[in-house]
Parts: C-alpha cells; structure tokens; sequence
C-alpha cells in the first residue's frame, strides 16, 4: 500500500501535538521561538557579527541588534568588539546561555531516546531510513565567504 503525502503529513500534524502537549525542558524556558533560534544560531557558530545573526534569522540589522541586546540583558549573551576592528559587535553565548542550551539538549535527547527505546527494532530502522532520507534531501544553505567591506565591518 502506498503512502500519501496526506498521511504524512496527519502523521506530522499528530506527532506535533504530542510533542506540544508533553512536559518537558521547553516549558519553563522564558523565550520566544526567535530568540531561542539566534542562540542556536550563536551555538554552532560562535563569534557572529550582529550582521551575520541578521541573515541567518532572515531579519533586519536593527531587528538583530535589538535581538541581541535583549539576549545581553536576559545574561545568555555577550556583545564583544572585535579585536581587528572595535567598530564590530561579536556576539556569544554567556555561560548561563550555554548552561540553557545543554539543559536542553540534554531533556530533549533524553525524551527522544525514551520514545525509541519504545519502539521495535523494525521500527527503528524504519525511523533510521526516514532520517537518513531527511538529511539527504534538506535544502542547505551555501556557506557564505567573508568579505572585508566596510559595511560588513561595521555590522
């Protein structure tokens, strides 16, 4: 029998519910969905210009500059200047912001590990499949190369 993309997608729709209606390390986290994304962002890419955070969250440089200040006070961020050019902000997560970060990453690996541990071995290669193509169809953003004008200079 084959698989619509209408089941698929009634199977996504089911698994955010209960993903949404579990408790877990998300619920005390006093974030909105974007400030918790520039940290991500922050996470695997540390130190980021202000300019660097605006285009990878798709947003004006003012709309990151204000992000990351509210990020600062919050105490998950840290603005720096840059060594070569004092004119550039650097932005990086605080302890307390990467103390968050693990926490979560930590209950969220610890719930999904619960859930495959549930699951038969057919199952978990099913899942093994699905993942695999995933990762292999996910668009990817080019990396971009740094260029040294001085509007990026000064982002």
């Amino acid at each position: 029998m084959a698989t619509t993309a209408a089941e698929v997608h009634g199977l996504v729709r089911q698994l955010r519910e209960l993903t949404a209606a579990s408790p877990d390390a998300w619920t005390d986290v006093d974030l909105t969905f974007t400030q918790l994304r520039a940290l991500f962002v922050l996470a695997t890419r540390q130190p980021v210009r202000v300019g660097d955070l605006a285009e990878a969250l798709s947003m004006s440089l003012a709309s990151a500059s204000a992000l990351s200040e509210r990020l600062g006070r919050m105490g998950y961020v840290r603005r720096e200047r840059g060594v070569e050019d004092q004119r550039t902000v650097l932005l990086v997560l605080s302890p307390d912001g990467t103390r968050l970060l693990d926490r979560l990453e930590r209950e969220s690996t610890n719930q999904l590990s619960r859930a495959i541990r549930r699951m038969t071995e057919t199952e978990r290669r099913a899942l093994t499949v699905s993942l695999r193509a995933f990762v292999r169809v996910a668009p990817r953003k080019p990396v971009r190369k740094r260029s040294s004008t001085r509007a990026e200079a000064l982002a």
